[in-house]
């Protein structure tokens, strides 16, 4: 199963986000063990002001009701926000409401420790008037607190109910499995909406330096590709102060440096195999000397003398075509080529004993290097027929794609092994099948073949057939 690849801006934001979770979840733990914070602190805010107004609400609507229809009004308010409500008297006896086993550490909080003097004179407010408190009022206790095995959420407030027998003070108790309770403790969807505002202002801040970073680096990196391809006229912007401007300098500096080796390494090499010519035309001539002077018994070892020379002979000629075909453009002017013709012409030179298909329409044209693309074709044609002749015909199809020529060349041969498929076109690269001296060349071939077409401005590549034999697609812009 594949990995999941993320861009490298986004792991830095996310990882930012969880530095801001972990930071978030330390301070609150530190203010926990030093202040040793409990849950009233949850209803200091808007959850306070809610825990009141259901108070004012429940003591107004049971100050109109007979007891007996207090349950009802209890269940109701309580399926409001899926929490039990329960009342309980001064002494911790419950009086209304589902029963519920009250935890120890809870029975002391239902206790109203307050004086008759601190709390505020009694009025009934008349049938169907809802009594508002005074915003001057203090609010009436209230506490919250996780106990019960299993832990439940117990929230209470102390209310002050007036029936006609006079004063009777009153516990509310709500019990919920959650600490928000249904919304009514503690209301989860502003501090979501909080952290989200965060990490969106994050975002924003950290995206501008975070997003030059992976840009510079997408630069370093599609340099470093082109550089491996071997264009190594690439270069990165200088354009930072810090590391990577650093690193910048560093692979330009590479790149120069391996441009100029591998420009030296290649006049070395056109010059040592244009020295070689003359001394094999030389040997040449002298073997042909001696050979209308031998005997009969000499004959066999100056004819395999000869293949050797006339195998160094290819050898230099390839090493030398090798070497020129960079400065094609150089030295060739693009033209319109008809295709058809062209490729008919190299069939009947190098292959005019394989069986071909030929499929190319006789009207197409490209506008391109005549003898770049004919170098490239011939190569790859060559190949085929030395490696595939046997295994059925060689097809060549040529058509435009998107802008493109496309010319693809495929046997049925039996190919080359997939770890050899990427270094087909390495110079001196030549699959184990085929380094025997009878059949295999120089492994210059198709090296020769990717310069001819790069210097057309195009490309190939090549990739194994289903179920035998090798494909070669050269792309050519028609431009």
């Amino acid at each position: 199963m594949s990995r999941l690849r993320l861009p490298l801006y986004l792991k830095i934001l996310l990882w930012f986000g969880v530095n801001l979770l972990v930071l978030a979840l330390l301070v609150f733990g530190f203010l926990s063990m030093q202040f040793r914070m409990s849950l009233d602190w949850m209803f200091s805010g808007e959850a306070g002001e809610r825990i009141s107004a259901i108070g004012d609400s429940i003591t107004d609507e049971l100050s109109q009701l007979p007891e007996q229809e207090w349950p009802a009004a209890l269940q109701q308010h309580g399926s409001q926000y899926n929490v039990t409500f329960a009342l309980f008297s001064n002494s911790g006896t419950q009086v209304m409401g589902a029963s519920v086993q009250v935890p120890a550490e809870v029975l002391p909080k239902l206790i109203d420790k307050r004086s008759p003097n601190d709390r505020p004179p009694p009025r009934r407010p008349p049938p169907g008037v809802v009594r508002k408190r005074p915003t001057d009022a203090p609010p009436k206790p209230r506490f919250m607190l996780r106990a019960g095995e299993p832990a439940h959420y117990w929230a209470g407030i102390h209310l002050d109910l007036t029936q006609q027998g006079g004063h009777r003070p009153l516990t509310l108790l709500m019990v919920s499995n959650t600490i928000t309770g249904g919304g009514l403790f503690f209301d989860l969807w502003p501090w979501l909406g909080l952290a989200a505002a965060a990490l969106l202002l994050s975002s924003l801040v950290w995206m501008p330096f975070v997003r030059s970073i992976t840009g510079f680096i997408g630069q370093l990196n599609h340099a470093a590709g082109r550089i491996a391809q071997g264009n190594f006229g690439e270069r990165v912007s200088r354009g930072r102060n810090d590391e990577l401007g650093e690193l910048s300098t560093s692979v330009n500096t590479m790149a120069a440096q391996l441009g100029e080796y591998v420009a030296q390494q290649r006049r070395i090499t056109a010059d040592v195999a244009h020295e070689l010519c003359s001394p094999i035309a030389r040997m040449q001539m002298a073997l042909g000397v001696v050979e209308q002077r031998s005997t009969p018994e000499q004959s066999a070892y100056l004819q395999k003398l000869d293949a050797e020379l006339q195998h160094m002979a290819r050898l230099v000629e390839e090493v030398l075509a090798f070497s020129k075909a960079e400065t094609l453009p150089e030295r060739e002017t693009a033209e319109d080529i008809h295709l058809h013709e062209l490729i008919t012409a190299v069939i009947t030179r190098e292959a005019p004993e394989a069986d071909i298909q030929l499929n190319v329409a006789t009207e197409l044209q490209v506008h391109s290097l005549r003898d770049a693309l004919d170098r490239a074709i011939g190569n790859i044609l060559r190949n085929a027929a030395r490696y595939a002749a046997e295994s059925g015909p060689i097809q060549i199809h040529a058509d435009q794609q998107n802008g493109n020529i496309v010319i693809r060349i495929s046997d049925q041969g039996p190919g080359v092994s997939q770890e050899a498929l990427p270094r087909l076109f390495e110079p001196f690269y030549r699959p184990e099948a085929a380094r025997r001296r009878s059949t295999g060349g120089s492994g210059l071939g198709l090296a020769i073949t990717r310069r001819c077409i790069e210097a057309c401005y195009g490309s190939v590549t090549a990739r194994l057939r289903e179920p035998a034999g090798l494909e070669i697609t050269i792309y050519i812009p028609n431009a």
